[in-house]
């Protein structure tokens, strides 16, 4: 996928989970990492800020929310440039195979590591 030339939205990360405590780990290691990046507590305020025009790069989306889940979240996401979608999940990987297979999309499990999810942006940007 090629990068906007924008830097602007080539740093910008959306953090989708309903555990707020790992939702700011997350945001405050892209901070750190010099991404910026914006919370949402569940899958209909994701989606209600990519429909206000919102553009990240990156959606770190956790598979299992209640409500709506992170296969949800995507399937309904608006028409246009799309983040890159990198579920979020407890979950093993085996267990993550059929979202994995429903699109261009990545994995990183709870409670990976600052360094784990540097590599992981580092690798969607190449």
């Amino acid at each position: 996928m090629a990068r906007l030339d924008t830097d602007d939205f080539s740093r910008k990360v959306l953090v989708v989970d309903d555990d707020a405590d790992w939702r700011e780990f997350l945001r405050l290691s892209l901070e750190e990492l010099g991404y910026e990046a914006t919370e949402a507590a569940d899958g209909a305020e994701a989606l209600e800020s990519l429909r206000r025009g919102e553009r990240y790069e990156v959606m770190l989306l956790d598979l299992h929310m209640p409500g709506m889940s992170g296969r949800e979240v995507v399937e309904r996401l608006p028409r246009g440039p799309r983040p890159r979608i990198v579920f979020l999940t407890s979950a093993a990987a085996q267990d993550v195979g059929a979202a994995l297979l429903s699109g261009p999309h990545y994995y990183l499990p709870k409670g990976a590591s600052q360094d784990q999810l540097s590599l992981l942006l580092q690798s969607l940007g190449e």
